[in-house]
């Protein structure tokens, strides 16, 4: 039977011909499920919605997976949420774009002026 394992190690052989990384690298693959039975499921992430060779991609992947020993079935199914970014790429891809290891929070939203405070002030009911 085929393992979790195997799968990574399988998709970590699949490179994109646009930048010239392999898929598990780029953090394109977001999960992999194996089921007793044989059958395979991954979840790809693109990092643009219009990804040149996207099904190249996801054919490559399929024919690596269909190849492993014990894989009655392979299905290989390209997501367009999550949505991808540069910080689920290995801490070597990473590093050269001076990333930071982990992705940072989002900024704070914006508080209003005090004027849009003070009008929203008089829209709320008073309690009391």
């Amino acid at each position: 039977m085929t393992t979790e394992t195997a799968v990574w190690q399988a998709l970590s052989q699949v490179q994109d011909p646009l930048l010239g990384q392999d898929l598990v690298g780029l953090g394109l693959v977001s999960g992999v499920q194996v089921t007793a039975g044989g059958r395979v499921q991954v979840q790809m992430l693109l990092p643009s919605p219009h990804w040149p060779d996207a099904e190249a991609l996801g054919s490559a992947a399929q024919a690596v997976l269909a190849a492993l020993p014990g894989v009655t079935a392979a299905d290989v199914q390209i997501a367009a949420s999550p949505p991808w970014t540069p910080y689920r790429m290995a801490p070597s891809l990473k590093s050269p774009l001076d990333l930071p290891a982990v992705e940072p929070p989002p900024p704070p939203a914006p508080t209003p002026p005090d004027r849009v405070q003070r009008l929203l002030s008089r829209l709320r009911p008073r309690r009391g």
